[in-house]
């Protein structure tokens, strides 16, 4: 079942009146879908936009190295003085985003974003990609073991030799020095 991505965020932003904006971000950084309501005024400018898109998928790839230990990422929200920034991932490329006033009903919204989405096949994606993952290693790490130990003294060593080094054109000046006084002990 394809979603469509716009009228997802029609229904998202006509959900919650607090809703401000509701919108898709693909991994290049660019809104593919939604946008703000009607009857709202953005705070941003369209670079700030793209600034806030940045950040947070920015913010969703610095959480994807801990995921092995976290689990992976179901959503994020992030509630600044006038507004609440709100991200669930839909799959490794796609984010959806949304803001709201602060102090949204978040989890209404967010569990809603999941009853459309379906999360459970982006989880069983992801899962999948990493065992053929595990699996990619488990098999370098066994080929690499069933091979016969080279031995220290089998083993010839390779004797490389040196060129001796290039003698300057110019003569050096040859410095002498005066010798040592002598000093006397008492």
């Amino acid at each position: 079942m394809a979603i469509n991505y716009d009228e997802l965020s029609k229904k998202v932003l006509a959900l919650d009146s607090q809703v401000r904006f509701a919108g898709i971000a693909n991994s290049k950084g660019e809104l593919v879908a939604g946008g703000h309501k009607e009857s709202i005024d953005g705070m941003l400018s369209s670079d700030e936009v793209k600034m806030s898109i940045h950040y947070a998928l920015q913010k969703r790839e610095l959480y994807t190295n801990l995921a092995y230990k976290i689990g992976h990422e179901t959503s994020s929200i992030t509630e600044y003085e006038k507004v609440a920034m709100i991200s669930v991932p839909i799959n490794s490329n796609e984010l959806f985003m949304i803001s709201t006033e602060p102090r949204a009903d978040y989890l209404k919204i967010i569990d809603y974003v999941y009853s459309k989405l379906d999360p459970q096949k982006y989880i069983r994606d992801e899962i999948k990609a990493i065992e053929d993952e595990i699996n990619e290693l488990k098999n370098l790490k066994e080929t690499k073991s069933k091979r016969k130990p080279v031995r220290k003294s089998a083993a010839k060593k390779k004797v490389v030799k040196r060129k001796p080094a290039r003698k300057s054109a110019a003569k050096k000046k040859v410095v002498k020095r005066k010798p040592a006084r002598k000093r006397s002990l008492y």
